[in-house]
């Protein structure tokens, strides 16, 4: 989880960083689909996450290659330093899931330290044809949390499950 301090290093270290993104992607129907701001903002920043190895044998789309796509974290508190609020980050992460730009490969549970992993996809390269695959956004798992609140809450539910049998 980053600390505020944390965030500035990585501004200032970050300035002299560039994102890849493809000229295909650019000129794709899914990009052009895109209608929400924060939603291109947050592909920005997912491509700015990602990490290249380089092969300097090989030219061309064989030169690099992503060390760490499936390992790609982005939580909602570094949306908030970003400028984002929750609810806008969500909507975006929706619409991106949704026309194929990012998949999610472990979805988070709401606990410290368990957030969600996502991937780049390459699904947005088939949207609007017939091999488009659509992949629906995973519901939260924050209900794993209940149970481990107050005693008060804990009553609660109890009393709720008694009178729902």
């Amino acid at each position: 989880m980053l600390t505020e301090d944390q965030w500035s290093q990585f501004l200032n270290r970050s300035k002299s960083w560039f994102i890849r993104m493809s000229f295909e992607m650019l000129h794709s129907q899914a990009y052009g689909k895109l209608n929400y701001g924060p939603a291109i903002k947050v592909l920005n920043w997912f491509h700015e996450k990602v990490r290249y190895e380089v092969n300097r044998k090989k030219r061309g789309k064989e030169r690099y290659r992503v060390k760490n796509d499936g390992e790609l974290d982005f939580t909602y508190r570094e949306a908030g330093f970003r400028g984002l609020t929750a609810q806008k980050f969500s909507k975006a992460l929706r619409e991106l899931n949704e026309l194929g730009f990012i998949d999610i490969k472990r979805p988070g549970s709401a606990l410290k330290g368990d957030w969600t992993i996502f991937t780049l996809s390459d699904r947005w390269k088939f949207y609007g044809t017939a091999n488009f695959e659509e992949k629906e956004f995973p519901k939260s798992v924050h209900w794993i949390n209940f149970g481990f609140g107050s005693k008060r809450k804990r009553q609660r539910k109890k009393l709720d499950m008694n009178i729902h049998t």
